[in-house]
């Protein structure tokens, strides 16, 4: 008898509730979320400037070889200020978790 009191009060209960139309829409892939993330777009950015800087360095330097617009100096060079554009972009600091 309580069971049916009780079962009577939950049928009342949930027909109080309005429950509106659920529309589901077609999400991108997470890949093409991640690329077009603001986070990603800047990291990108940030890189490039690096590597774009430190080959600017490498050419300004002495390190330069004549006649030479490539080597493995001008190489660390790039990869210096591209992993520096990096952190700058992923460190703690950057991202309001110092």
């Amino acid at each position: 008898m309580r069971l049916i009191h009780l079962l009577q009060i939950f049928i009342r209960v949930m027909q109080k509730f309005t429950f509106k139309k659920l529309e589901l829409q077609n999400e991108d892939g997470w890949l093409k979320r991640m690329i077009t993330s603001p986070h990603v777009r800047r990291t990108v950015i940030y890189a490039t400037v690096g590597a774009v800087l430190g080959f600017v360095l490498y050419y300004l330097s002495d390190e330069k070889v004549a006649g030479v617009f490539w080597n493995d100096a001008a190489t660390k060079h790039v990869l210096m200020g591209l992993g520096m554009g990096v952190f700058i972009t992923n460190s703690p600091c950057a991202r309001g978790r110092c």
